[in-house]
């Protein structure tokens, strides 16, 4: 989970209030701070080593926050895989913000891309300032921004294929390109013509070179004829990699 001249930033500045999550948060008791950060998901291109992102704090006491980049990978689950040896450089990473000003946050990425696109995360953690008075609890906050650097031209390449869970058959999606999706939602077309969505939890990042498995319910795996991906950029057709094993 993590986050100098300056990528390319996408997003929109995220106000979140309370009890500890990552990449949302929910509203808390009334002692919670209240930041502000901009962007909330940072893109770069590869010729770029450089980035930054402000945190606003809204609340009128002030806060200490501790800002860590981590290397960003995810298992077959779709858990988050973090690792602090490869993530950014960020300066600085522990700052104290009055209440009603904002501080800049400079972020360093490797001198050298890499061929694919690089996914990294920054994770902001507030940091305790004071007891909490009698009879209340502190929450303290915690938000994870994503962190991409692609080459030009980079697009995704979707493959599925079929596994068998203890449940159920599972559909096993992988991203075989050099840009990661975004998804939202997956469509299942059967081989009558008809088509069945996969319910999902939540959406899911399937980065470059990253897969997921996912299970189909009660369907018999031989009836899947095609995949369409529902991402934040449009609809893209997995090709079949393989049979069911």
């Amino acid at each position: 989970m993590t986050g100098k001249s300056y990528g390319a930033w996408s997003g929109w500045g995220l106000a979140v209030r309370g009890l500890c999550a990552l990449l949302t948060a929910v509203t808390a008791p009334a002692d919670a701070a209240a930041l502000r950060i901009l962007p909330v998901r940072i893109e770069m291109v590869a010729e770029r080593q450089f980035c930054a992102f402000s945190i606003a704090n809204d609340d009128a006491a002030a806060t200490t926050v501790q800002i860590r980049g981590f290397g960003w990978r995810k298992d077959s689950a779709g858990n988050d895989e973090l690792d602090p040896e490869t993530g950014p450089m960020v300066n600085p990473s522990i700052v104290s913000i009055a209440g009603g000003e904002s501080r800049l946050i400079r972020c360093s990425l490797p001198a050298k891309a890499g061929s694919r696109e690089e996914s990294y995360r920054l994770v902001i953690d507030e940091l305790p300032t004071s007891a909490a008075e009698p009879g209340t609890v502190r929450t303290l906050l915690r938000v994870s921004i994503p962190l991409f650097r692609v080459q030009s031209g980079a697009s995704p390449q979707l493959r599925w294929s079929l596994g068998k869970g203890a449940d159920g058959p599972l559909l096993m999606l992988a991203n075989q390109g050099d840009r990661h999706i975004q998804a939202v939602g997956v469509n299942l077309r059967l081989a009558n013509g008809s088509a069945q969505a996969v319910k999902l939890d939540r959406g899911f990042y399937l980065l470059a070179d990253g897969q997921i498995m996912l299970p189909v319910g009660p369907l018999d795996g031989s009836s899947i004829a095609g995949v369409d991906v529902q991402t934040t950029q449009g609809k893209l057709a997995a090709s079949r990699a393989g049979s069911e094993r």
